[in-house]
């Protein structure tokens, strides 16, 4: 007797995971007048335990904070631009007076009122972190230049509570208000991103450590409009400054809104960005209608689709670009509507008009609105799925509910670094059988992988550094899965629990010796859930009749199903007129399907014996779903009209029948 095991089960791993993700660090968001969110609950809850009254300025409502959490959630440290406060609300010893000021000046004010503010830690350092900011230098009669500057928080000071070990350095002494963070490719350096004043020249300045200590060799692409602009009738010193930065998750693209034109109008301008080397390529502009001015943004979790919205009082128009395409013509021509002012109308009878909009660390957007300059809004709008297409986003009115007398004008500094709201990697497996061959894959691309397969019985191939690799079980049992990855510049590990299930047990017993006169009958035995010959029969049973079959061995085989996950395959091996002694077993015949996972086509290669041999597919559910009979020695099926999934090729003779599994994966 002849025994196989056949397994054909098509399986997504359904086991629950874990990973340790870095968006933690974004889980704290701090409004004005008291109001806040914490993304550690699920739905997220409104937070009023931080109480600020440090300025007359500190509830405005141009107010922003700015906070960091660590890497469980719990808050770090916050900054409403000019003081620093610690976890427990209070402000830290050396955390006033950043970036110039008192607390009762005009540029304190102004200081509160600048939104690009961003806290990361330092690379190599498991105590300080940066906080960048900008700043602007006066003179008597105007603005003469703003500049980029910096300050180094040490939480390992005032008892764990933290304090500002230095603070308001200069890093660029030229940058307009266009400013973010991204994470390095390498895994290990930031890239701080700011626009040169008065220039085209956007620097990508990369920071690997201390950076008082260091050289700063900044990267410098000269793309895009240049800011240096002075129209007739305009004051000598006007410029193309103004505007903000977003950056998408995945650290490759950059789009930045530079207002006012002289025409008061808003120019929109979509870039690529290399996080390994820094510099930026493909210019895009994306147009707006008449009525547009596009002066808020934020990217969907994946980076495939930008959000665009008004600030103008009562045409508060939200749009979605897609930018999978990467075609400036088609990524305009995307353009679909996905909220207007007037779906909602408040009691003062005045349209909605949006005010500010935030990327989420549970991958959804928050949309800030008033009705009235002179009434936020204590509701907040919610995209729900920023990553789906067109309307099927899931745009939410008043989504969110920030308690009575927390309202709402601009969304929270809404500066965290883009990096860390990526969406946690995941992956996949198909088979879950003892000696399967299971494939993994993980859910986006990444720069690097190390797999660990939780098989400490077979150390030699436990590991990988593929992609999606595959590794075969040899014992049942549960295992837990790792990949480490590095995601966009993120170290990111997900874990998983693989269920390996023991194979289904079937027997045809011993071999059988029949005349030409003379039958028997093969039983696969009762209760399994279905039967698959390789005869084509989906009974329990089968009868072989010796009548009128030459002299020979034939083998018959069967594929059992049951309540569990894996499947069984036993052959017999049925004796006309002969028996071992008198003659041995015909040989098998080497035929081949390949490639094996296939997507459009399946080549299947066969020696001389099985020239003009059936071929017949079949799904997992035993049922047939192509035949044909093959001529030549090597045939190309098409698979177009068969979906993903694990499928078996059956090829049969006068003499002989056997069957190979393959998988379509697309």
């Amino acid at each position: 007797m002849k025994k196989h095991i056949f397994l054909f089960l098509f399986l997504f791993s359904c086991a629950i995971g874990s990973s340790q993700h870095f968006n933690n660090y974004t889980n704290h968001w701090f409004l004005h007048e008291n109001g806040g969110i914490d993304f550690n609950y699920n739905p997220p809850q409104v937070d009023t335990s931080w109480v600020v009254n440090s300025v007359p300025y500190q509830n405005s409502a141009n107010v922003t904070y700015n906070s960091i959490s660590d890497i469980n959630g719990n808050l770090f440290f916050y900054s409403d631009g000019y003081y620093m406060y610690n976890r427990f609300h209070q402000r830290m010893p050396n955390g006033f007076g950043l970036n110039g000021g008192d607390s009762n000046s005009t540029t304190a004010l102004i200081a509160y009122k600048n939104k690009y503010r961003m806290v990361f830690p330092m690379p190599g350092s498991n105590t300080k972190y940066y906080q960048i900011m900008g700043s602007k230098q006066y003179s008597t009669d105007s603005i003469t230049e703003q500049i980029l500057t910096y300050s180094i928080i040490d939480m390992s000071l005032d008892s764990g509570k933290g304090d500002v070990l230095i603070k308001n350095q200069v890093l660029m002494d030229s940058c307009s208000p266009k400013v973010n963070v991204i994470k390095h490719a390498n895994g290990h350096c930031y890239w701080i991103i700011g626009h040169r004043s008065r220039s085209d020249a956007l620097y990508a300045i990369p920071v690997c450590g201390d950076i008082t200590n260091e050289t700063i060799q900044p990267v410098i692409t000269h793309i895009g409009i240049n800011t240096n602009y002075n129209p007739p009738n305009y004051p000598l010193n006007y410029t193309l400054d103004n505007g903000v930065m977003y950056i998408s998750p995945n650290g490759k693209k950059v789009f930045i809104y530079t207002y006012p034109l002289p025409n008061k109008d808003t120019l929109c301008e979509l870039f690529d960005f290399d996080a390994s080397t820094g510099v930026f390529s493909n210019y895009m502009v994306i147009q707006k209608g008449p009525y547009d001015d596009y002066s808020m943004s934020q990217f969907s979790q994946d980076g495939t689709k930008l959000y665009v919205g008004n600030l103008q009082l009562h045409s508060g128009y939200i749009y979605q670009f897609d930018l999978s395409s990467g075609n400036e013509q088609v990524i305009n021509n995307s353009k679909t509507i996905v909220s207007y002012p007037t779906q909602v109308i408040y009691p003062g009878g005045e349209p909605r008009t949006y005010h500010g909009m935030h990327l989420a660390p549970n991958g959804k957007i928050y949309i800030s609105n008033f009705y009235s300059y002179y009434y936020n809004s204590e509701y907040i709008d919610v995209i729900n799925y920023p990553d789906s297409l067109g309307t099927a986003c899931g745009y939410q009115d008043s989504g969110f509910y920030n308690q009575a007398g927390h309202r709402v004008l601009w969304m929270p500094g809404a500066w965290h670094v883009q990096s860390f709201l990526q969406k946690p990697m995941d992956f996949e497996h198909i088979g879950a059988c003892v000696g399967d061959t299971v494939r993994f894959s993980l859910s986006d691309s990444v720069y690097t992988v190390l797999w660990d397969f939780g098989d400490t019985a077979n150390p030699t191939s436990n590991g990988s550094t593929l992609y999606k690799p595959t590794h075969v079980y040899s014992q049942p049992g549960s295992y837990l899965v790792e990949a480490a990855c590095l995601h966009y510049g993120m170290h990111d590990t997900v874990r998983k629990v693989v269920d390996i299930y023991p194979l289904t047990q079937v027997s045809l017993g011993p071999d059988v010796k029949i005349d030409s006169v003379s039958s028997v009958t093969l039983d696969a035995g009762s209760g399994y859930g279905g039967y698959l010959w390789s005869t084509g029969d989906t009974s329990q049973t089968i009868t072989v009749n010796g009548s009128g079959m030459a002299t020979g061995v034939y083998p018959y085989s069967i594929m059992v199903t049951d309540s569990g996950v894996c499947p069984g395959y036993d052959t017999v091996l049925v004796y006309v007129n002969t028996w071992v002694g008198l003659q041995e077993p015909i040989p098998e015949q080497s035929w081949e399907i390949f490639p094996n996972p296939a997507k459009e086509r399946l080549m299947v290669q066969i020696g001389a014996n099985w020239s003009g041999c059936e071929t017949a597919i079949y799904n997992a559910q035993g049922q047939v779903v192509h035949k044909q009979i093959l001529q030549n020695s090597t045939t190309s099926i098409s698979l177009d009209n068969l979906s993903t999934g694990v499928y078996f090729l059956r090829l049969s003779s006068e003499k002989q029948s056997e069957v190979k599994r393959f998988e379509i994966m697309r």
